[in-house]
């Protein structure tokens, strides 16, 4: 079950269903993006201050960029060739020229896409990177995970127990490293600070070991290993993210498990205790984001199902639950705030209807 279908049957293969939550805010707008967008991230991307999102369209194989009015209105550009089933994107500096570039996670096959930004909204696309990955790409975390002040771009390789870093460098991304990171290490890495120190650590998703796995280097060693403990969970995990969801300070982490969210408190020292009432029922959990949609200062966290046409939302700290109407499977998520008002808008792209709904809260 390795492919994007397989996620969907094992995350729905259990599990009796949250109960009733109330509805959450409005939609702003829906925009048309190519087939099956299966990731959406917020960015930059001409140099406008304002943010704008991307698309990773898996069927039709390319991108869709929606260009921010600076009002929070959208508007799309022709689709830009982003390789074979485009099923993740970041957006992030990877040449070193301080212009905003994308890169692509290819599914099914071990390579990455990177499109070089020029800074005024126009991407060159480059000659795709093989990562080595075994049996096939599923998602990307790009950070400094080396501390050298270029981004790197990580992939999982779920058959050689291992995740596959390409670190950047004043040439770009050098060739590819390979680093344990415990068994079955298998779809949507993540990335961010959990033990305390300035550089974010690499987080895997560790399925036979029903754990996350967490990875870090010190300052400019082009190398990962182990940080702290991995952070045991009662079933596989498939996602992860890294934000401060209680307002203490530290990261802490959101968890996509089979029909389910887990939310881990971290302490700042790579320890972490579970969040009361986590983990999270939501049947066929697929995907999460972290952001604060609700302009209180402490980031939420967003879950899109496979099987429905709501967001479901956890409030920061107290982790009430809500439910955001948007469309029907709602998959590729990020949480943005593309009208400058201080909170940030739930982004949610469907596979099934390939648009792209903009949702604000209360």
């Amino acid at each position: 079950m390795r492919a994007l279908v397989g996620l969907a049957m094992c995350a729905a293969c259990s599990g009796e269903g949250a109960a009733p939550a109330p509805a959450g805010g409005t939609a702003l707008g829906s925009y048309r993006v190519g087939s099956g967008p299966r990731a959406v991230t917020a960015a930059d991307l001409d140099a406008d201050g304002d943010l704008d999102l991307v698309t990773a369209n898996a069927d039709s194989g390319d991108a869709t960029i929606l260009w921010n009015d600076g009002r929070g209105g959208l508007a799309g550009g022709p689709p830009l060739a982003a390789g074979n089933q485009p099923s993740d994107v970041a957006a992030a500096d990877l040449d070193g020229d301080g212009d905003i570039d994308l890169v692509f996670a290819n599914h099914d096959t071990p390579l990455v896409t990177v499109l070089a930004g020029d800074g005024a909204g126009g991407f060159e696309p480059q000659p795709p990177i093989d990562t080595g990955s075994r049996p096939h790409v599923h998602g990307l975390a790009v950070a400094d995970f080396d501390g050298d002040g270029r981004a790197d771009v990580a992939v999982d390789s779920a058959d050689d127990d291992t995740v596959r870093v390409l670190f950047g460098g004043a040439g770009g991304l050098a060739p590819v490293q390979a680093f344990p990171a415990g068994h079955l290490p298998y779809y949507r890495i993540g990335a961010g600070d959990v033990v305390g120190d300035p550089r974010p650590e690499l987080l895997a998703p560790a399925q036979r070991d029903e754990s996350i796995v967490i990875l870090g280097a010190g300052r400019g060693a082009v190398r990962l290993a182990p940080a702290a403990a991995p952070v045991a969970l009662d079933r596989e995990p498939w996602m992860v993210r890294t934000a401060d969801l209680d307002g203490d300070g530290p990261g802490d982490l959101a968890i996509i498990l089979t029909d389910g969210v887990a939310v881990f408190l971290g302490a700042g020292d790579g320890a972490f205790r579970a969040a009361p009432g986590s983990p999270f029922p939501v049947p066929s959990a697929t995907e999460v984001a972290t952001g604060d949609v609700d302009g209180d200062g402490v980031a939420d966290v967003a879950v899109g199902p496979w099987d429905g046409s709501d967001v479901h939302i956890f409030l920061g700290t107290s982790f009430a639950h809500l439910r955001q109407p948007a469309a029907p499977r709602p998959i590729g998520l990020a949480i943005a705030d593309l009208d400058g008002d201080g909170r940030g808008e739930l982004i949610a792209a469907s596979t099934l209807d390939d648009v792209v709904v903009v949702a604000s809260l209360p």
